[in-house]
């Protein structure tokens, strides 16, 4: 073991240990903390590179470095939004970086008691040319944590429930990096290898045994995506990498300051192309997004580079029209790039394309070979419609296919031999057969030629098929020719053809041996007939058609013998290598982008296209910016939505998570606005268009139908747009007593589910249900006492998840609970208009607004200008004014003990509905836990 684990270390190195960052700006001495690294400089010692990686950084960390909230507070400047040169543009991400990181490292040590763990078997100490390390082995058993590569994890010999059993009884603070997963080839399962923060300490668990010391793998957070937006920092790096486009962006020329409106005179210069214009005709897109698709067409076509901007409000075909672009530069063969900051947003782009092809185009137009989406199988919830793009399945596919001795070509051969000599193979067959009877002394009953030729031809033509289907599938239609691709759809076909033909009762022994003796001349090249499954003349014979259609199929054979020319693969990263380089359109997420880096391409990338742009990091937007050969960029997105997330204050607080596309916008950049919103209701999109987009949103002719209007339930409270006041909701914090919830809100969302899920089964109508929070706190109680009641019900749905989590989603029903009620009108990051604009966006039909009235009002935020907009448009609403969900509320306060409240009502300028009687309604609101999944039409469910 330890000879295969030193062998294979020797290619592995620190995933930063190749940054050696050279800051005009701001030295690395700057940031370097470790009283070791001091003391070494003050002998003169030369620092290598890897005591400057990041990982070495994080490892000088001691656990007072980590707690200390100003380790950076000093360091870290405001990102300004014009820059002098590269190196400063750069440079002035290093600081806010480490503090995110900091931060992150401190939030992951804070919550140490609810982190996911796995036990140690046993610790092996590893030495070679480059690097000590260790590889460790997890103990079997259904683990919670599988470690990854990059994984940052603590070493612990307990399960820590708090930050203090990580140094009980003076144990040191032990810090470790996956250097080399267990899914890595030539590792056996459950094996990783790792850096620590202190060798020598780790060294004394070397060779435990099992049952004999604990050890556990507590994990904290994993450095993938910082150690790629890191060395995207590096001055020195990017010297080797493409600076065209970052040199773009900071020579800012304000005279192209203003938005781009969709008027017919800039259109003129955008139609140049006819033939485009005309095939962008059939996805009947509206001017705006018509002139955005066209102008991003047009730049490539200019010799300069060019970075454009498309603003996307809520609900303006934002993806469509990405989606149309992209099948625009797939038809005109452009190498593009597209990212997006997250899994979920990358995946539904490459979808909607996916359903564009398939709708659009013909079989023959395209190849699915020239689409490929990275990224890790791990957190890609890969469906069956994307399996077909994704590199992971692809690559497994093309393994078995283009295996020298296992492959195409040999099933080419095989097929083709049986072809042409399948009465003599039949022959063999026979004496084969005989000669073992004489062997055994028993009569084996044997196959007729019709039976072995059927036998035969199946398995072989079977094997043939599924190779040529994958190759015609997978190969990027610029691997080999078009005629190739059309003699490989053909092979299928023709199989298929001969196949019926063998099993046709017509055809005797005779006949077949008849027909297999025939030979063919082969005294000139082999040349691909035209049409070939139309030459097959009908016949009054069989067996003509069996001739014609072997003729064929070995012409068919023998042409892609000589003529498809693929490169035999015995691995999976050349086959990998070998996709990339080839395809058209090219999907993963910002960060994972950063694998096509340093990778020989055949033909360099030209365009790259971002999604949800507003939502990445600009120094994040740096890893597919600097990729070789890209000469345009396409940002997509909405600045008035919600940023990147930034756990350090002190980091956002420098403009940390502002993204490229926003700080564009703020210098004046010129964006292509899409103006026709085809989601909300009129009465939905109302509020948002006048405060966040100046009411430049048209709404589209499908929403102001009259038939878009729904109504759920009876009662205006519940029209298309409506806020309900519940002032007698109570907030409070959760265990933690961090985080918001209120459950009188809670009490007032399940009651209004219960009735639509009523109103579902009684009008057989579907819906679904979306349930917005800001609060995750109330996210979970909410989810609690759902449980899983309305799982089972497919024209039901629920959805229920905080606005940042439902950020580019829609339902037919969105019901927002606020949650906070307070008399100083304190809502917190409620506030962040961003957020609002994210909650009040995501509704179809009908758009319910839970809260507290007052508190909102007094809060001086959008929220207040919200509700007064609703009473001003009379659609503010008092919770009591429906009876079946003031009765739920009082049953919730009841249930809180706020019978002091409830006795007390007008204290809480609350009036008592007239039809109020009693204060004791019969129902039970928290005692629901235990009914999880019970019928939701009887009384208690």
């Amino acid at each position: 073991m330890r000879e295969l684990l030193s062998t294979l270390v020797e290619d592995i190195s620190c995933s930063c240990s190749k940054c050696s960052i050279n800051f005009r700006r701001r030295r690395m001495s700057d940031f370097e903390s470790d009283d070791e690294v001091h003391k070494e400089k003050g002998k003169g010692d030369k620092k290598s590179d890897e005591d400057k990686s990041l990982l070495s950084l994080i490892f000088s960390w001691s656990l007072k470095d980590i707690f200390n909230k100003d380790l950076f507070k000093d360091k870290v400047q405001k990102i300004p939004k014009e820059f002098a040169s590269v190196d400063y543009y750069l440079g002035s991400y290093i600081f806010p970086l480490m503090e995110e990181i900091h931060a992150d490292l401190c939030s992951a040590l804070e919550a140490i008691c609810q982190a996911p763990l796995i036990e140690i078997e046993s610790v092996e100490e590893i030495v070679s040319d480059k690097q000590l390390g260790f590889c460790i082995v997890a103990a079997d058993g259904n683990a919670a944590y599988e470690p990854k590569q990059s994984d940052i994890f603590v070493l612990s010999e307990t399960r820590p429930k708090h930050i203090s059993d990580l140094t009980r009884n003076r144990t040191p603070y032990i810090i470790a990096s996956v250097v080399k997963g267990g899914d890595d080839e030539g590792l056996p399962p459950n094996h990783f290898i790792i850096r620590t923060s202190q060798n020598k300490e780790v060294k004394k668990y070397s060779g435990m045994q099992k049952h004999r010391d604990s050890l556990f793998a507590v994990f904290l957070l994993n450095m993938t995506t910082y150690n790629r937006i890191w060395k995207s920092l590096d001055q020195e790096i990017a010297k080797q990498r493409n600076t065209n486009i970052i040199k773009k962006i900071l020579r800012y020329d304000s005279s192209m300051a203003g938005d781009c409106s969709s008027t017919s005179s800039e259109e003129s210069s955008y139609f140049h192309d006819m033939k485009v214009r005309d095939s962008l005709q059939q996805f009947k897109l509206n001017d705006s997004q018509l002139t955005a698709v066209l102008d991003c067409i047009s730049a490539r076509q200019r010799r300069h580079n060019s970075i454009k901007l498309i603003w996307g409000p809520p609900g303006t075909g934002k993806t469509k029209t990405i989606s149309t672009l992209l099948w625009t530069l797939l038809a005109k063969r452009c190498r593009t790039l597209t990212c997006a900051p997250t899994n979920t947003a990358i995946l539904e782009v490459a979808s909607r394309l996916l359903r564009l092809i398939r709708e659009f185009s013909d079989d023959d137009d395209y190849s699915l070979g020239d689409l490929v989406l990275i990224g890790n199988k791990d957190r890609m919830n890969i469906g069956d419609d994307l399996s077909m793009v994704f590199l992971d399945n692809r690559v497994k596919r093309l393994l078995k296919c283009l295996a020298p001795l296992t492959g195409w070509r040999q099933c080419i051969n095989s097929l083709t031999f049986f072809l042409e000599n399948a009465v003599s193979q039949y022959k063999i067959y026979i004496e084969t057969e005989e000669g073992e009877e004489e062997e055994e002394e028993t009569e084996r009953i044997k196959m007729t030629l019709s039976e072995y030729v059927i036998s035969r031809f199946s398995i072989l033509s079977k094997n043939l098929s599924q190779c040529i289907r994958t190759l015609s599938e997978d190969l990027p239609s610029d691997s080999t020719s078009e005629d190739i691709f059309k003699c490989m759809n053909l092979v299928p076909k023709v199989i298929e053809t001969f196949g019926h033909l063998l099993f046709s009762e017509a055809v005797s022994d005779k006949k077949l041996e008849d027909l297999f003796e025939l030979t063919y001349h082969e005294d000139c090249e082999i040349s691909l007939p035209v049409n070939l499954l139309n030459n097959i003349q009908a016949s009054k014979t069989t067996t003509f058609e069996l001739h014609q259609t072997r003729y064929f199929l070995l012409i068919i054979l023998k042409y892609l013998s000589e003529h498809l020319h693929v490169p035999a693969f015995i691995d999976k990263r050349s086959i990998e290598e070998f996709c990339l380089q080839r395809a058209t359109l090219l999907f993963s997420t910002a960060s994972s982008s950063f694998k096509l880096h340093g990778m020989e391409i055949k033909s360099p990338l030209e365009m790259l296209v971002v999604d949800e742009a507003a939502q990445l990091k600009e120094c994040e937007s740096l890893i597919p910016l600097q990729l070789l050969g890209v000469q345009h960029a396409v940002l997509i997105g909405d600045e008035y939505q919600l940023p990147a997330m930034v756990k350090s204050k002190v980091s956002e607080n420098a403009g940390f998570g502002r993204s490229l596309f926003e700080r564009l916008c703020s210098l004046g950049q010129k964006k292509h606005l899409l103006d026709v919103q085809y989601r909300m209701h009129p009465s939905i999109s109302k509020f948002p268009n006048s405060n966040f987009y100046d009411n430049k949103i048209l709404d589209g002719p499908n929403v102001i139908c009259k038939s878009y209007e729904k109504h759920y339930l009876h009662g205006a409270i519940y029209g298309s747009y409506s806020f309900i006041n519940i002032e007698r909701g109570k907030e409070a914090t959760d265990n933690i007593g961090k985080r918001w919830k209120n459950m009188i809100e809670v009490a007032a969302v399940l009651h209004i589910v219960k009735d639509l899920f009523k109103a579902s089964l009684t009008s057989g109508q579907k819906i679904s249900v979306g349930v917005i929070s800001p609060y995750k706190a109330q996210v979970v109680a909410i989810q609690e006492k759902l449980g899983y009641t309305y799982d089972r019900y497919e024209d039901f749905h629920v959805n229920v998840k905080t606005i940042d989590g439902f950020q580019g989603g829609e339902e037919d029903i969105i019901i927002i609970s606020t949650v906070r009620s307070n008399k100083s009108g304190s809502v917190g990051f409620l506030s962040n208009s961003q957020r609002t604009n994210v909650a009040l966006t995501r509704a179809k039909h009908c758009l319910w607004i839970l809260g507290n009235g007052p508190t909102l009002t007094n809060s001086e935020s959008i929220w207040g200008r919200l509700v007064h907009d609703a009473k001003k448009r009379g659609c503010f609403f008092n919770a009591d004014d429906d009876r079946g969900l003031a009765d739920a509320i009082t049953d919730a306060c009841i249930e809180l003990d706020d019978l002091n409240d409830l006795l007390n009502m007008d204290s809480l300028h609350i009036s008592r509905p007239k039809w109020q009687k009693s204060n004791r309604p019969s129902s039970s609101f928290f005692r629901r836990d235990s009914s999880r999944g019970r019928d939701p039409d009887k009384k208690r469910w």
